[in-house]
């Protein structure tokens, strides 16, 4: 089979016509992706089972009210018993994942390294006599690397999304911390019914729905977004959360910068000396304020979320997270596959502790 137009490029791109700077790329596009990293460090992992990740969950007490309280009484005065049932289970089914690359042995070639071994699957190579006098960026390792950052960026999201772009992946954050949290189900389990099952908000759609809409951020009276902030942060520890993670979008950042501002910024040796105009890393509530890339890429660069890491982090099935393969090639084609697979999902077990905030 010919070279398609784009292999040919990529091979014109990385063979030894006319580049200036041997063995190096400059990468244009690589940008922080501090959610993945938070998912993949905060996991758990979980056996597998016939397709959900079940967890127990309780949010009501009592009997609603049948002889469910302390009562007084004396002498022989009969008494009253009830029987607590109220665990509810929440369900999230596992999902699985691939992504792979392919590349021709012809590549590999013009890159000078053949492939030695006999078994079809690619995994044993050797680079050609003076390669380095031939090869400006290696094919195979370029290849290798878009891979990699392929897997970051549609896996990070994935994390993000709400689970609609792709019915058979994984559900991440938007599905969980929802703009609306009075309707809908997470994990089987109706919010509207039970309300202790609802994240905080404040969103446009929250606000139609009666709640607390967006934030409208001032420097005034102290900062309109920081006095909210304060507020708010007593709301998410009410029930023993400690929300330790607070991502945020450029904007939202920047509101929290002027406000920070414009309302006191001191400096122990006054306007003595030399005096950096930037203002360093944000925290609040003793958690640091992370700038998210991504929702700036998902239009939230106005958006800020925030949450206990205890009670939403992905679940990881065991030995089947980052699982590598290299296929065997077709007997009549000269290829090789490279080829990963996830399985997965993301799981709350408390949303109270939780918060997802739009300004203005």
């Amino acid at each position: 089979m010919a070279f398609t137009a784009a292999e040919l490029t990529n091979i014109a791109n990385a063979a030894l016509d006319y580049y200036f700077a041997r063995g190096e790329e400059f990468l244009q596009s690589i940008q922080a992706k501090p959610l993945l990293a938070e998912m993949e460090r905060s996991s758990k992992e979980f056996p597998g089972g016939k397709g959900n990740i079940s967890l127990a969950v309780k949010g009501d007490f009592g009997a609603g009210g049948v002889n469910d309280t302390v009562k007084g009484y004396t002498h022989n005065d009969t008494v009253a018993f009830y029987t607590p049932a109220n665990i509810k289970r929440v369900n999230f089914p596992w999902r699985e994942h691939h992504i792979g690359i392919t590349l021709t042995h012809t590549e590999l070639k013009t890159d000078g390294i053949s492939v030695t071994d006999e078994s079809g699957d690619g995994t044993g190579t050797s680079n050609h006599s003076d390669r380095e006098m031939t090869v400006l960026v290696g094919l195979l390792e370029d290849k290798l690397q878009d891979f990699g950052e392929q897997y970051a960026r549609s896996m990070n999201r994935l994390l993000w999304g709400d689970g609609t772009a792709d019915a058979k992946a994984l559900a991440g954050m938007a599905s969980i911390i929802v703009d609306n949290p009075t309707t809908g189900t997470l994990g089987g389990l109706d919010r509207a019914v039970s309300t202790w099952w609802r994240n905080r908000a404040a969103t446009a759609a929250n606000g139609t729905a009666g709640g607390q809409g967006v934030i409208t951020s001032s420097p005034s009276a102290g900062g309109a977004l920081l006095t909210f902030l304060q507020n708010e942060y007593r709301q998410l520890i009410r029930f023993g959360g400690k929300p330790t993670r607070f991502y945020a979008g450029s904007s939202f950042i920047q509101a929290m910068e002027v406000e920070i501002r414009a309302n006191g910024n001191y400096s122990m040796t006054g306007f003595t000396g030399s005096q950096d105009g930037s203002m360093g890393p944000m925290r609040f509530g003793g958690t640091s304020i992370i700038y998210d890339p991504t929702l700036d890429d998902l239009g939230h660069a106005k958006r800020a979320y925030w949450w206990d890491p205890r009670h939403i982090y992905l679940m990881k099935m065991s030995g089947e997270w980052n699982h590598r393969f290299t296929p065997a090639r077709p007997y009549n084609q000269f290829l090789l596959y490279k080829s990963t697979t996830y399985t997965g999902q993301m799981v709350a077990q408390q949303v109270n502790s939780a918060g997802v905030y739009d300004i203005a």
